[in-house]
């Protein structure tokens, strides 16, 4: 099935700043979403983070809707998806893009799907993913940098440059 136009809806209304751009509808579209597309969507909700939204807890959905989509058509590929999809988040989701990669980080079921992922992916976009979770890493050491090195080390995003 096609969703062009249910993301084109999500992009537009995505900043929450016009008359009729209603957070419930913002929601359904996710809900439909979660239920019926695949892992092809992923890297087009990416397009959907902005770090200057008015409503926050909108980017908040997209990144449950993400994980959802990817845990129920396939793990593995739905994480090589987003990666894919995170280059579609920079300059403008540079807070969500990090958000992303914390979620990732603290989650251990998702590590090992994700190191997978990031073995399968263009080194531009290996090179994007190693700086933000080295960014992470630097900030804050003691929560992230086991588990960032740990994705570093084993998935060969070291070996870009």
């Amino acid at each position: 099935m096609n969703y062009k136009e249910e993301l084109a809806i999500l992009y537009k209304i995505r900043f929450m700043e016009n008359e009729g751009d209603d957070i419930e509808k913002f929601e359904e579209i996710l809900n439909d979403l979660s239920f019926h597309a695949g892992n092809e969507v992923i890297p087009e909700l990416c397009k959907i983070f902005e770090d200057e939204i008015a409503e926050p807890s909108a980017d908040d959905y997209v990144i449950e809707t993400i994980f959802y989509i990817a845990s129920r058509n396939g793990l593995e590929d739905g994480l090589v998806q987003l990666a894919s999809g995170i280059a579609n988040m920079l300059p403008q989701a540079e807070f969500w893009a990090d958000g992303i990669h914390r979620t990732l980080l603290h989650s251990e079921e998702l590590i090992f799907p994700y190191i997978k992922a990031l073995q399968q992916i263009d080194k531009h976009t290996k090179q994007i993913v190693r700086d933000i979770l080295c960014n992470i890493k630097s900030e804050m050491p003691e929560l992230y940098a086991e588990k960032a090195d740990f994705i570093l080390n084993h998935s060969v995003i070291n070996e870009v440059n």
